[in-house]
C-alpha cells in the first residue's frame, strides 16, 4: 500500500491555527468597546446612572410650608356674639443632620451606579471576547479535523483501490478507516455547532441580529490593569460609601422632627376687634424612633463591613486572574515547544514506516500504523489550539478588571 504523504511542521501548523487572530490591537479594541457600549443591557445601566444623577437635586429636600385657615362664630348665652378668623402658618423642619446625610447618600448612589455600569461593561466585554475566542478555536479545530478527514479519505481510497484490484488487502482495514472517518465527520459537525452557539451567544449578549457581524477578538494587556482603579473595586468602595451614608441617615432618624409656626387670629365682638399673634414650636418625642435608629445603624455598619470585605476579595481575584494569564502564557509556550518536538518524532516515525514498507512490502499493520500516526498529528495540532484558547480566554477575563474610567457613562 502507498503511504499517504505526510509533511509536518509546527511553524506551518501555528500559522494556520492563528491566521484569524492577527488583527490590529487598537482598532479591534475600539471596535469591541463601541459594540459593547451599544448593547441594550448596558444602555439600561447607563439610564440608571442618569437617574441616580437626577436624584441628587431632590436629595436633602426641605418640606414645603403649611398654611391653615379657620373661621368660627360664637353665640353666647347672654346674647354675646363673636366671629373669629384664624390663620396658622407652619414650617416643618428636617431632623438635625438629615439633609446632609441624604445628599451624601445620593452622591454615593451616583458613584455606585457609575461603578456598576463599568462592571457591567467589563463583564460584557470579557464574555464577548471569550465567546469570540471559543468560536475561533472551534473554527481552527474544524480546519484541523477536515485536514485529518482528507488524509483518512486518501487512505480509504487507497484501500478500496487495492481491494477492487484483487491485491492483498483486508476488509477489516477498510471498516476501521470508515469508522474513524464517520467519527471525524461527527466531530466536525459538533465543532460547527459549538462555533455557531458561541457566536449566537455573543450576538445575544450584544443585542445584535443573527446575521450581524461581530467585532474581532481584542483584549487588554496586564500592564493596563490598575488594582486601585479596577471597576469591581470601585463598585465595592462605592457600596461601602453608600452603607456609611445610610448609617448617617439612620442616626438622624433618632433626632426628633420639629416645626415652627406663626398664628394670626382676629376676633370680632360687639365691643370691638381683638387681634392675637402667636409663635408655636412643635417637636416629636423620640421614645421609639431611637430604638429603631440603632437597629438601622447596626444594619448599615454590617453592610459597610461586607462591602469592605468584598473589596479585599476583588483584589485577590485580580491577582489570581493575572497569575492565570501568566500560567496560560507559559502553557502555550510549552505546548508549541513540545509540539515541535513531537512532530519531529512523528516525522522520524513516518520515515521509518516508509523505509520498512519499501523493504518488506506493506504489512497487515501498515494501514493501522498510518491511521494512528495521522491521529497523533491531529492530536498534537489540537493541543496547540487548546493551549492558545486557554491563554486567550484568560486574557479576555482581564476586561473585568480594567480601570473604571475606560467605561465612563457617556455617549449612550
Amino acid at each position: 500500500m502507498r503511504l499517504v504523504p505526510l509533511v509536518l511542521s509546527v511553524g506551518s501548523i501555528w500559522l494556520a491555527v492563528t491566521a484569524s487572530y492577527c488583527v490590529e490591537p487598537d482598532a479591534s479594541r475600539s471596535d469591541l468597546l463601541r459594540v459593547v457600549s451599544e448593547a441594550p443591557s448596558l444602555s439600561a445601566s447607563f439610564r440608571r446612572a442618569l437617574a441616580a444623577r437626577e436624584r441628587i437635586e431632590s436629595a436633602g429636600r426641605l418640606a414645603d410650608p403649611e398654611v391653615e385657615g379657620m373661621a368660627s362664630r360664637m353665640d353666647g348665652p347672654m346674647g354675646d356674639r363673636s366671629t373669629t378668623f384664624e390663620i396658622n402658618l407652619r414650617q416643618p423642619l428636617p431632623r438635625r443632620g438629615q439633609r446632609a446625610a441624604d445628599r451624601e447618600r445620593a452622591e454615593a448612589g451616583v458613584s455606585m451606579a457609575d461603578a456598576n455600569y463599568a462592571v457591567m461593561a467589563g463583564e460584557l466585554a470579557a464574555e464577548t471576547a471569550m465567546a469570540i475566542a471559543e468560536a475561533e478555536a472551534a473554527q481552527s479545530r474544524i480546519r484541523l479535523l477536515e485536514t485529518q478527514l482528507a488524509r483518512l479519505s486518501a487512505v480509504l481510497r487507497s484501500i478500496e483501490v487495492r481491494l477492487s484490484a484483487g491485491s492483498n488487502g483486508r476488509i477489516a482495514d477498510r471498516l476501521t478507516v470508515q469508522t474513524r472517518v464517520a467519527s471525524l465527520q461527527f466531530m466536525i459537525e459538533d465543532e460547527k455547532k459549538n462555533m455557531e452557539d458561541s457566536l449566537a451567544e455573543a450576538r445575544g449578549r450584544l443585542g445584535l441580529l443573527p446575521e450581524a457581524s461581530l467585532p474581532a477578538y481584542a483584549v487588554p494587556t496586564i500592564d493596563e490593569i490598575a488594582l486601585d482603579d479596577a471597576a469591581e473595586l470601585r463598585l465595592a468602595v462605592a457600596r461601602a460609601a453608600d452603607a456609611a451614608a445610610t448609617g448617617k441617615l439612620a442616626k438622624t432618624s433618632a433626632n426628633p422632627m420639629t416645626a415652627i409656626g406663626l398664628r394670626l387670629e382676629r376676633e370680632r365682638t360687639t365691643m370691638g376687634d381683638e387681634d392675637t399673634v402667636g409663635v408655636a414650636f412643635m417637636s416629636e418625642i423620640p421614645c421609639r424612633s431611637r430604638r429603631y435608629a440603632r437597629a438601622e445603624v447596626r444594619a448599615a455598619e454590617a453592610e459597610r463591613v461586607a462591602a469592605q470585605a468584598e473589596g479585599k476579595a476583588v483584589r485577590y481575584r485580580i491577582a489570581s486572574s493575572i497569575n492565570r494569564v501568566e500560567r496560560a502564557q507559559r502553557l502555550a509556550t510549552s505546548a508549541r515547544r513540545l509540539s515541535s518536538e513531537t512532530l519531529s518524532r512523528l516525522n522520524a516515525e513516518y520515515d521509518s514506516m516508509v523505509r520498512a514498507a519499501g523493504v518488506a512490502g506493506s504489512g497487515e499493520s501498515a494501514v493501522l500504523q498510518t491511521v494512528e500516526l495521522l491521529e497523533k498529528v491531529t492530536e498534537t495540532e489540537l493541543q496547540i489550539v487548546n493551549a492558545d484558547l486557554a491563554e486567550r480566554t484568560a486574557r479576555a477575563e482581564l476586561w473585568r478588571y480594567m480601570p473604571a474610567l475606560r467605561f465612563e457613562t457617556t455617549g449612550n
